[in-house]
Formats: structure tokens, sequence, C-alpha cells
């Protein structure tokens, strides 16, 4: 037993060195690829040195973009106003587009959902003699933009997959001149009068039509082609959460793989995006040869804005584990706070798509008209689509993540996640799409601990501002070196919150509090119950461990001779609800004490947790020590609990307090109507947990998981999330789906 010791003392000690290397691997490459910036600006340094002798002292390059004595300024005021009623440039948008303008260098544009980034090269676009050739991911974005833009009276084309022929001759016809369009029978007075100054384009597009590729290089080699823009362009890089194969792909020969910089080497490239972590934003530079940002004089232009929005309202609500339920509670939340205004309800799946669009029709008896957006439908029944929810006669669309992306619907209200999205990023992008008008809007996640582990730390953490947890992941430490001249920069303090999340205003009401508290039993516990299973050769999933954890299923022989040893805590103690079992057991795996084992089924893919490499550290330890605080371990994780004095319940998460509506007459009318009643909080199965809640409705909060003793299910529930909203108007009595089918998947790429 003593050489078993030893040996599994000497295995977790391994552990940890392996780790310790790996990162100092990482840390050497790190430094490596900085050393080699470094001698990249010095060499540029020495260049530009020994050419001072020879040529007269050039300007500072470090250029203020935010004069406004430029030769085009004020054409670019008048403008604004003319073609979008702009009078104020907001932040970052005046530098921009004055360095796009002076067009002397590439410029790339990091700046959050909704700030502006396509007036940064749609008004430069309007005062160039030549085309700007925008490529865009995605048809209904480019869709989006030509409608706004036609709108507001801008020469504008598009050539995807369903414009016809006649409409795309005309359209690179007009790239090339006004006077080659002139000759194309049936071209228009106004037409000529309001020349093509911006063409969309998707970018299988550019990559695989040899023609539009031809027409392109006519246009450039008539000095035409003022600026490429390449929008979203996150997307062209394998490291980016939307990766898109032909944004990679250079146009011509993919034998040879030339960019766009070698083909069309006079017209400057101007990247945008509002997610760009720094290894993101490097990869991209490289891919589309932009010059180094290290370099004073020539390099790429890096502007970056702050990423918080001050008027989104995040939140994150635990997700039923019944699919009818979540969809009731999102159609009453919609009923309830934003009856008749415009939002996005994202799924995962095409599936998901038509159920939640179905059901929020029926569960508010056709009152919202909701719209499913998909691939399968006719480009024209897209268009219909897009065009009713855009004149705010379709009210809410239900798609996968594929919509939405630089979508610019202003008056977007809400953005709700039906389900999680793959990554920070996604999200970051997806609930964007809220509040472009400037005016509050809210981006709910419907979050189950069962859910990706890409976003776990964003959706568990119950403390830290929703804004941070955001400025934190697209930490700007490794852009700022990039960036030229300073005042493109605009930083902001991470330790600034947004005042308005739900972890921002959780505690507001002093009856909750976050109590760290020790889960280092309940991580052996873990460990050893997987360990044991192991050994007796079963596979278990989240729900089956859990099922072992509360004692139940203790006839399996080695949990059962585990169990009687005494060195593990089973049944868990009540304490705990199942949300926070779960929450519990993904904790451990972020932090390596668990992993899972995916298992590919032709209908579907099931996770096994097994032990993790850190699980070998409780191999000699004792329960009791750990108890008593002797033990080199030491595992916490917040949780929410009442404040002493308050009502004893299972921990809860609760949205953040509302302000006050204009409706605070019916909200206190509301409040007066409402009686005290009984809630027995329940597990998500249904089961009873032991112990019963009763509270005072008007005062109190709903906990996570209630059943209600009376008929009132759902709605009252939804009434005490947000105790200070209006209620909403209530619909017919029929049942008639309003659901319009439209979902958008990659296939709608062309």
């Amino acid at each position: 037993m003593a050489f078993q010791e030893q040996l599994d003392k000497l295995d977790a000690e391994l552990i940890d060195i392996d780790a310790q290397i790996t990162a100092l691997y990482d840390r050497r490459d790190y430094l490596s690829a900085k050393r080699d910036d470094l001698l990249s600006s010095l060499d540029a340094s020495s260049n530009a040195a020994s050419n001072r002798d020879e040529s007269p002292l050039e300007e500072d390059p470090q250029q203020d973009y935010s004069r406004e004595d430029f030769p085009w300024s004020q054409k670019l005021r008048e403008l604004a106003k003319k073609h979008f009623s702009i009078s104020r440039f907001r932040n970052l948008q005046l530098l921009i587009m004055n360095a796009a303008k002076e067009g002397k260098r590439d410029i790339f544009v990091i700046m959050p959902t909704g700030g502006g980034k396509s007036l940064c090269y749609q008004l430069p676009a309007l005062l160039d003699p030549g085309v700007t050739l925008v490529i865009s991911p995605l048809v209904s974005l480019i869709r989006d933009q030509v409608y706004h833009l036609q709108e507001a009276g801008v020469g504008v084309g598009m050539i995807v997959g369903a414009t016809s022929k006649e409409d795309a001759n005309h359209v690179m016809d007009s790239m090339v001149g006004p006077a080659k369009a002139k000759k194309r029978a049936g071209a228009s007075a106004e037409s000529e009068e309001n020349p093509i100054k911006l063409v969309y384009v998707t970018p299988e597009k550019i990559a695989k039509s040899k023609r539009f590729l031809s027409k392109l290089e006519q246009v450039y080699t008539a000095g035409r082609l003022s600026r490429i823009v390449i929008d979203e362009c996150h997307c062209c890089s394998q490291l980016g959460h939307d990766f898109r194969y032909d944004y990679e792909t250079p146009p011509l020969s993919l034998q040879f793989r030339p960019d766009y910089k070698t083909i069309f080497p006079n017209t400057p490239i101007i990247a945008l995006t509002a997610t760009c972590p720094p290894l993101v934003l490097q990869n991209v530079i490289s891919i589309l040869n932009l010059k180094s940002p290290h370099d004073p004089r020539n390099g790429t232009l890096v502007f970056t804005s702050p990423l918080h929005r001050p008027n989104l309202i995040y939140r994150v609500l635990p997700k039923p584990s019944s699919a009818p339920v979540l969809i009731q509670k999102i159609a009453t939340w919609i009923s309830r706070y934003y009856p008749a205004k415009s939002g996005i309800v994202y799924c995962l799946s095409k599936k998901d798509t038509q159920s939640v669009a179905d059901g929020i029709a029926k569960e508010s008896k056709g009152v919202i008209k909701s719209g499913v957006y998909h691939a399968d439908l006719p480009e024209d029944q897209k268009e219909r689509i897009h065009k009713l929810w855009r004149e705010n006669r379709l009210h809410v669309i239900v798609a996968t993540i594929a919509f939405g992306l630089g979508i610019n619907h202003p008056d977007v209200r809400f953005v709700i996640h039906h389900s999680m999205s793959k990554s920070v990023e996604g999200y970051y992008q997806e609930s964007g799409r809220a509040g472009r008008d400037g005016l509050l809007a809210e981006c709910v996640l419907f979050f189950r601990d069962q859910d990706v582990h890409g976003m776990l730390n964003y959706a568990q953490d119950i403390t830290t501002c929703r804004k941070i947890l955001f400025e934190r992941y697209f930490s700007k430490d490794g852009i700022s070196q990039y960036t030229a001249p300073e005042s493109a920069m605009n930083p902001v303090s991470l330790a600034q919150t947004c005042g308005r999340c739900d972890n921002c205003t959780r505690y507001d009401d002093g009856k909750t509090e976050a109590v760290v508290e020790d889960i280092t039993v309940q991580a052996l516990t873990l460990c050893r119950l997987l360990v044991a299973l192991k050994e007796g050769e079963e596979r278990v999933t989240m729900l089956k461990l859990i099922h072992y954890w509360k004692g139940l299923g203790q006839k399996k022989a080695p949990v059962e001779v585990l169990i009687r040893s005494g060195e593990v805590e089973v049944p868990v103690s009540k304490r705990f609800g199942v949300d926070e079992l779960e929450r519990i057991i993904n904790y451990l795996i972020l932090e390596s004490y668990l992993e899972e084992d995916f298992h590919f089924t032709a209908y579907t893919t099931i996770a096994y947790i097994t032990p993790g490499p850190k699980a070998k550290r409780f191999t000699n330890k004792r329960k009791e020590d750990i108890k008593q605080g002797d033990s080199s371990i030491k595992i916490q994780l917040p949780f929410l609990r009442i404040k002493e004095g308050g009502a004893k319940r299972d921990p809860i998460t609760r949205p953040a307090k509302r302000r006050m509506s204009k409706d605070k007459a019916d909200d206190a009318e509301s409040a007066t109507k409402k009686g005290k009643r009984k809630a027995v909080a329940t597990d998500d199965d249904g089961n009873d947990s032991g112990f019963e809640v009763v509270c005072d409705f008007e005062d109190e909060f709903v906990p996570m998981n209630v059943g209600w003793e009376d008929d009132d299910e759902g709605d009252d529930e939804v009434d005490d999330m947000y105790p200070d909203k209006g209620g909403g108007s209530s619909g017919d009595d029929g049942t008639k789906s309003n659901a319009i089918l439209i979902d958008d998947d990659d296939e709608d790429f062309m």
C-alpha cells in the first residue's frame, strides 16, 4: 500500500510538471513572436533613418484624424445630413472616415455591434469618384444594407446567387463607368443621375466567379476601384467564431493563392469587425496581407472602441428542462414586457426555430406575430419576411444564429437566446442586434448548466458585471501595441461596471448575497464516485452522476462499498439544488478535476463524465482532513443565498430590477390584485426537494424551480421576475398560428 501511495504521489506531481512545461512553451512562443515584431519595427525605423538624408523631412506620422479642416470635411458633413440625417458623428467615426479619405493606409476597425461601422466606409464612398466593393458574409446582411442605402437615396448594387443575369450585368457595367452602363439598353436617367457607388458581394462570388473577377480587374485598371471593404472580417480567420473558407481563399488562381493586396495593390482595404481578440486580429492581418501595424508611416491603422453599449441590459435566466415550459416563459415574457415590439429569438437548430415560433404564436393567442428564417425557402419569401420585420408588421424573428450578423434594424427591443451561443464572440454579435437606436433594450440568455462549455464562465458568473466579462474576454492588451495613431485608441476601464445587468443589480434588495462556499469535499466525492463507477465499468452522464450523488442507486457494488467507507459525502447536502449540483460539476470540468468523454451515435452525441487529470490529487486525501481545513487542496465557488432573516429556500438566480415604467399606475393596480400564494420548491424532475416555502410574492421574488399548488402556473412567476414592469395586452381567443417560416443557414451565403 505504501508503494502505491508513493506512485500516486509521483503521478500527481508529474501531471503538475507537465502542466508547467506546457505553460512555459506557450510563454516562449509568445515572447518569440513579440521579439520578431520588435525586430520588424527596428528594421522599419532603420530604413526610415537611412532615407532622411535623401528626402525632405516628412510630416509627423501621428496624423490627427479628429481634425475637421480637411478638404473633404465640409462635404462629409453635408452628405451625412442629406442621406442619413446625421448631424453628429459617433465615437471614432470621424477619425476613421478621415483616414479612409486620406487613402494612404489600410484600416482595421474594431467597434461594438451597433457602433456605426458601416457609415465609416459608406460616406467616404459617396465622395470617391469610383466604386467601393463591399465583401459581406451573409445575403441577409447584404439585403439589409442595400435596403437602407436605397432608402437613403444612395446608388448601390448587389450581386449574390439570386441576382438575375440582367441585374448583375447592369451592376458590373456601372462599376466600370457611367459611359459603359449607358450603352446597355434600358439604362434610366435616374441611374445616370445616381450612379452606383457601393457594390455588395459575398466572398464566394469573388472566389468562384471568373466573370465577375474579370470585370473587377477592368474596374481597377480604369482607376475606379476606390476601396475594398471586408465586413465581419473575423470570418476569414479559422480562429474566429464564424470562419468562412472563401473569405480566406483569395480570388483568381487557387493554386498560387494570391491576395487582394497583390491583385489590387493600389486599392486601400478597410476591414471591420466587432469581435476580434488579439490572436484573431493578428491572424486576419496576416491572411489579408495587410502591412504590419508596427510600421509608423505605412502600417495598417487599427481603430478600436469600447465594447460596452450602456443601453443594453444583459440578463441570464434559468432555463427550464421542459421545452414547452421554456416556450411558455418566452411568450409570456414578450407579451408582458414588449407587446408589439420588434425582437429576435435565437435557436441552434431549424427544428427548434419552428417549434418555438409555433409555440409563441399559440401561447400569445396570435398576438405575437413571429417568423422562422431558414435556407429552404425561396429567395423572394426570405426577402418578404425580412421586409415585414423591418416594417414592424412582423414582431419576432425566430432564427438560427446565422440570422442577424450586422442586421441594422434600429428598434429591436429584445434579443432572447432560447439556446446558448457557440461562443462568447457569437453571443456578443447576436445580442448586439438589440437597441441600435440608443434606447434601452434587453439581452436575455436562458441558461442551463448542461449547456455547452464555451460560455459556461460567462453564464455561471453570478457576481461580475456582464460588461466587464465581455471586456476581459476581448482584452485590448494585445491590440494597443498595433494601434497608430494613438488618438485612435479609446480605452475603457475594466473596473467600471455598467450598473444595469443582472449581476450589478442582483443584490439591490438587500435580501440576497453571494456566499463563497468550500466545495472541496464535494469535489472529492465526485472524483471518487467516478473512479468507483469506472472500476465497475459503468459510464454515467451528468444526470446519472447526480442520481448517485443524491444517494440513489446505492446497491451498485463499487458505489455501495465506497459509501460505506465513509470517505465520501453521499447523499449530497440538501442545501444544494439540482441546478447548483450541475453548476458544481461544470466548474470541476472547467478546472480539470472532471472531464467529458463524448460518445457519438447516428442520432445524437452523449457526454459521459469521467475523472479528469487533477482527480489524482485526491488520491491520498481524507474527507475529515479536508473538512478540518488540513489539506493542500481548497476549491471554492460562490452561490446565491438569502441573507439571515430572509425566507428559507433553495438558492436562486434573480434578474435585475427594472426601472419603473411609464405605466406605473397599471403596475400598482396589478400588484394589488396579486394574492399571497404558497409555492413548493421542486427539483427539475418534478420531485419535491423536501421542504416548503411560503412567501408573499408581492414582496419576494420567485425561486428557480417552482411548482404551484393552484392552476396559475408560469404567468405569475414571470411577474415576480420583474415586479415593477407593467402588464401587456391580451390577445384574441383564437389559437391560429401566426408563425411565418424563415431560417438562415450556411446555404444562404451565395
